[in-house]
């Protein structure tokens, strides 16, 4: 490595840097590795306005709504169904202080935390196509009642006639279109054929386009210019086929692109008017089946990210903050033991330019229906926040309706990359320099703010090693990865694990770079030795060692446990050398608790599943986290049940509580406990 490329790694750590110093809002992971979600058949949603940490990306996840246990307003018994309408029109309001909601065929509004206010009027229906202004937080505007346009004060409670469009029957946007950009135009289509632009202030109609008759136009959508997308079912090269671009006086100025396909539109970081779409239905596709974006000045085409075939997807676009949103979702409904591939059923982050992939959440939705299963997570105007919907299996898990959703909410305020699984399991950093670490060969030293601990070492000759002796269950080296990096060996207690390539075409500090789990309890060696190679693509072979991270384990019988069940009843130990350090209580009796003391900001839950496991509830701090079905089909030694993590620094209270209930494949109501797991 020349000193030229060591002078300009600090910028590029930098320019990474302030991304991710905000805060810890919510998590995510960059790489593009496949992810099986943890208790896929098994896991339940939390309970209405609670939180849980996405066990494979970290980010917290709101449940806002709770469709089975709310009555339904407009008809007798209970909803079956809440949604966001769709991922194209933002369901908050301009200063995100509102959240729209649909309640089955009517909507309510929720304050900007997920919270229900109220609902509102029942001629707000799923066919009105509510839109928020982008001038007054309080108003929207519907077309309840054929062709007549009118607008809602959420604060007064009161509604008005903005426009009736008399010529026609009907109008509608298509079910996707959201407001312009300034606030001030809507596109609508008339008795489904007839596409022009309305201006809100001068409540002038535009010029129209006659598509030729209904059935034609999948959808419309103005451009943040008010230029107007028109979405064909025709495809081919063609005029009227695919996807084309008109002015606002409904004249034709390109065609986007070849086919149909899930869309949004936004601004470039430039300011550029772009398109971003999945082009699936595109046979001649440079690359198929992904998300693409496409510059409205001249059909230019650039792939940010490609899907597999099984994965469906629909897209949001922020005003212009140089991010989609992207949810995926799988027909096909795949299993998490096989054939789970990269990126399914999760909600994505997904930089404009390409550069990045920020997976946020798997939303754990299946198709037990025709439409309403799939996220369609939608964004606000600002980029800051997230809501999509998902049943969470529930139809398969707890026996709900078909057409069963219900609505959760994400915070993006601030980023905090974090490693995968990197809330499973938990681990204690040590740094590169620690005392139990050993070095061979020629390592460098570089100090640098954005390297654990202010830094890190490198070395590029062949058989340079590091060893760092550990005492643990799991192990992982955290490394830094860049366009200079190499190939490395990874040993564990001298047995080679793993062949590593650290390259990366951008820089990546506190990168993990291997880890491995499910060593028995004791001392063990991790040794990490350069080989002096690299790939192709790299301009070096500098292997980076940062910090490793130890899982530390604490026994059920350790003095932080305690174990307490109502008069008459008690837990049982069952000593076998299957359990963590040999041995492992359980109870079956409603309200017998297991409470531990420890002080950390993440914590993990090592117990045993089997066919006569049930139900137990998780607290944190007395505050009630998660319900865990711990029931499994075979014998599972040693599960991580749950993991919960970003608590505050300082000392908390775990507390698991026998339920007495269980699923019906379950025999019995059964919970264990292992061990705990902690992170300082």
């Amino acid at each position: 490595m020349t000193m030229r490329h060591l002078i300009r790694r600090p910028l590029l750590l930098a320019l990474f840097a302030l991304a991710c110093v905000q805060g810890t809002a919510f998590a995510y992971v960059t790489d593009g590795v496949s992810y099986a979600p943890m208790d896929y058949f098994i896991f339940r949603a939390p309970v209405v306005g609670a939180s849980y940490l996405d066990p494979a990306f970290g980010t917290s996840i709101k449940r806002i709504s709770d469709a089975l246990d709310w009555p339904d307003a407009a008809d007798s018994g209970n909803l079956t169904l809440i949604t966001n309408e769709y991922a194209t029109m933002s369901p908050f309001n301009s200063d995100n202080s509102r959240i729209l909601v649909q309640h089955q065929s009517y909507f309510a509004l929720y304050d900007g935390n997920g919270n229900y206010l109220r609902d509102l009027p029942f001629d707000v229906t799923a066919s009105s196509e509510p839109r928020w202004s982008r001038l007054d937080p309080n108003v929207l505007y519907y077309h309840p009642w054929g062709n007549r346009l009118e607008r809602h004060d959420a604060a007064t409670g009161q509604s008005s006639v903005v426009h009736t469009f008399s010529e026609y029957t009907e109008i509608s946007g298509f079910g996707e279109s959201d407001i312009c950009f300034d606030g001030d135009h809507l596109v609508l289509v008339g008795d489904n054929r007839y596409v022009f632009v309305y201006e809100i202030s001068t409540d002038t109609k535009g010029p129209v386009l006659d598509v030729g008759g209904p059935g034609l136009v999948d959808g419309v959508a103005l451009t943040p210019d008010h230029n107007v997308i028109v979405t064909w079912y025709q495809a081919g090269p063609s005029r009227f086929s695919g996807v084309e671009l008109y002015d606002r006086d409904m004249s034709f100025l390109r065609q986007l692109t070849t086919a149909a396909g899930h869309l949004d539109v936004t601004r470039d970081v430039n300011g550029d008017e772009v398109m971003v779409w999945v082009n699936a239905g595109d046979p001649a596709a440079t690359c198929p089946n992904s998300v693409v974006k496409v510059r409205l000045a001249d059909g230019q085409q650039s792939c940010l990210l490609s899907l597999d075939w099984s994965l469906a997807a629909h897209v949001s676009a922020p005003d212009g903050n140089g991010w989609v949103i992207v949810s995926t979702y799988a027909p096909s409904d795949p299993g998490p033991l096989g054939g789970w591939t990269a990126y399914t059923n999760e909600i994505l982050q997904v930089k404009l330019d390409g550069s990045e992939v920020r997976r946020l959440a798997q939303h754990r939705s299946r198709p037990f229906n025709g439409y309403y299963f799939t996220p369609r997570a939608a964004v606000s105007r600002d980029g800051s926040k997230v809501v999509y919907s998902s049943n969470y299996g529930s139809q398969a898990i707890l026996g709900a309706p078909s057409e069963y959703s219900d609505v959760y909410l994400i915070d993006l305020t601030s980023a905090a990359p974090s490693s995968a699984g990197s809330v499973d399991p938990v681990a204690t950093r040590v740094e590169q320099d620690t005392p139990v670490a050993a070095y061979a060969g020629a390592w460098y030293t570089n100090t640098n703010a954005f390297h654990s601990g202010g830094s890190a070492v490198l070395a590029m000759d062949l058989g340079a090693q590091a060893s760092f002796a550990f005492t643990g269950t799991a192990v992982s080296w955290v490394g830094y990865r860049d366009q200079w990096s190499g190939i490395a060996l990874v040993y564990v207690d001298g047995v080679l694990k793993a062949t590593v390539d650290t390259y990366a075409a951008t820089a990546q500090p506190q990168a993990l770079l291997f880890s491995t789990s499910g060593l028995a309890p004791g001392i063990h060696t991790l040794t990490i030795e350069a080989t002096g190679a690299h790939n192709v693509a790299s301009g070096g072979s500098w292997i980076w060692i940062d910090a490793i991270d130890v899982v530390t384990r604490l026994e059920q019988d350790d003095a932080g446990v305690g174990l307490g069940c109502p008069v008459d009843v008690t837990w049982y130990t069952n000593s076998v050398p299957l359990h963590s350090g040999g041995g492992a209580a359980l109870a079956t009796n409603p309200g017998c608790r297991a409470t531990f003391s420890f002080t950390g900001t993440a914590v993990s839950w090592i117990g045993y599943r089997d066919q006569w496991s049930g139900f137990a509830q998780v607290y944190v701090d007395g505050t009630f986290r998660v319900e865990v079905d711990t029931y499994a089909p075979f014998g599972d030694a040693q599960a991580r049940i749950v993991t919960l993590s970003g608590l505050a620094p300082g000392p908390h209270t775990l507390t698991i509580e026998v339920t007495g209930r269980h699923n019906p494949a379950s025999g019995g109501a059964w919970v264990w406990v292992d061990a705990f797991e902690v992170h300082p």
